[in-house]
């Protein structure tokens, strides 16, 4: 199985934490010519790059992050979605390297002219992804009702409630909680 994992949130920690809140919609239709986006080579921005080191080089990964994907690269095909721009691939692609997941997992960082939410959907279709897992209630919502087959919207707080949720949408609390239920 394919099993695309999101970064921010999910294997590296966001600085101040998230409460996952029930917010479906506000994410624009995915359009038509997506694939033109996602296969688009990166640009070179070099302002770009200094703001992604300055935003995210310093953040650790979460301790259960590394164990997690290569139980699950045993088994399935994995990439890690990203709505980071490709500015930051190098970021990413070091803590791989040293978590010994180089070569082992996928990545795909966010195209210009694609919302995250948008740019994680048509990597989704583009890969033929089953299970997604991601701690953003609105890109949750938005690969569930879009056909993705499985997301798993992590919810940290535990302040998610008990919302109405789209039958491809299941709750967890922690990544490792995902992976046993895989």
């Amino acid at each position: 199985m394919r099993i695309s994992i999101d970064y921010d949130g999910v294997l590296c920690p966001t600085p101040f934490g998230r409460l996952a809140v029930h917010a479906p919609g506000g994410v624009p239709e995915l359009p038509p010519d997506y694939a033109a986006h996602e296969s688009a080579p990166p640009r070179p921005n070099p302002l770009r790059l200094v703001i992604e080191c300055a935003r995210f080089a310093w953040r650790p990964m979460a301790p259960e992050a590394a164990p997690v994907l290569r139980e699950l690269t045993r088994e399935h095909e994995v990439y890690i979605l990203t709505g980071r721009s490709g500015a930051g691939r190098a970021l990413i692609e070091r803590w791989l390297r040293r978590a010994g997941l180089a070569g082992r997992v996928g990545l795909r960082m966010a195209p210009p002219g694609l919302r995250p939410a948008q740019h994680k959907l048509a990597a989704c279709r583009m890969l033929g992804i089953g299970v997604h897992i991601d701690d953003d209630p609105r890109t949750a919502y938005y690969l569930a009702e879009h056909g993705v087959p499985r997301v798993y919207l992590l919810d940290h707080a535990g302040a998610y409630g008990e919302g109405p949720r789209p039958p491809r949408l299941a709750l967890a609390r922690s990544l490792v909680e995902v992976v046993r239920s895989l």
